[in-house]
This record gives structure tokens, sequence and C-alpha cells, in this order.
């Protein structure tokens, strides 16, 4: 299996309502649209297409929610780094998925003749998420906001970086 896409809606419930308050939302949402899967407040649909139904009963009872893409990520072959637990979104399903405003996922190839990618990885490791394989090819998961640092560090190795999924 490969990496999916799928939509997010990450809710933030009042504070103070009644439990019936949540069960309501929850029965609304369960009529509206169907879910793939969910964790804590966040619910997470098969496509954007299931949004809009949602979001228009969040509206009626005053929710407010933020939209996200997430990555759901093949549980074969995923090797966790030392920063995992920080980004991983893992269900009661057992369903990992990657928050794609949080993290980048790209691939090292040779751009040149001498390039040498295992010292590029050895310094990279320190802020890798963690790598799977998708086709053949490993792919590592990195901070968003880090996707200079791996490029110039690439780059210092004569390798390339093709990132997925943006």
């Amino acid at each position: 299996m490969n990496p999916r896409r799928l939509a997010g809606l990450d809710m933030q419930l009042p504070e103070g309502k009644i439990p019936g308050f949540y069960a309501q939302i929850v029965k609304g949402i369960a009529e509206r649209a169907p879910l793939f899967d969910r964790y804590k407040e966040l619910l997470i649909f098969d496509s954007e297409e299931h949004l809009p139904p949602v979001l228009e009963l969040l509206n009626k009872y005053k929710v407010t929610s933020e939209r996200c893409e997430l990555l759901l990520l093949p549980p074969e072959g995923l090797v966790q780094g030392d920063l995992y637990e920080d980004y991983a979104i893992v269900t009661r399903n057992e369903n990992v998925y990657m928050d794609l405003a949080l993290t980048a996922l790209f691939s090292l190839n040779k751009a040149k003749p001498e390039a040498e990618p295992a010292p590029a990885l050895l310094q990279l490791k320190e802020h890798l998420i963690g790598s799977l394989s998708i086709d053949g090819a490993d792919v590592y998961m990195i901070d968003r906001q880090l996707t200079e640092l791996a490029e110039r560090i690439a780059v210092a190795y004569g390798c390339g970086v093709t990132w997925r999924y943006e």
C-alpha cells in the first residue's frame, strides 16, 4: 500500500457544554458524511467532497474547525525516527497519519556521479521523523520547516532531493 491523501477537520469544541451537545454533533456528522477515521476531535474523511455538509453542521453549532491535509502511511516498512512521536497521529484503528502542513516527504537521488547519499542521510538523521519505502524508493519524513536544510545537506554530498506529496 502506498501513502494516501485524506481530508481532515480538526474541531475546537466549546468548553462547558452538556455531554449531549457532542453526541448531537457526532450524530449529525454521521448523517452527512462517512467518516474514514478519527482521532480525538480530528475527523478524517476519504475526500474533500465530504467536508461542505459537515462544515455547515459545525457552523450551525458554532463549532470552529480547521481543515488539514493528512497522509495515511502504510504500516509495513514504516521506520520511526527520533521525532516520530512528535508528529505521528495514531488512531484507535492503528492507522498512522502525517499532517502535510507540518511534515514534508522526500527522496534523495544521485545528482552527481560522486554523490554520497549515506553520509547525507547520516547528517539528516537527527531531523528525520521516519522513513518508508514507496514503489521501491526510500522516502524520508522531515519537519516542513527544515526543507531548505535538507536540500543544503543533499547538495553538499552531491545529491538531489525529490519532494513528494507537495
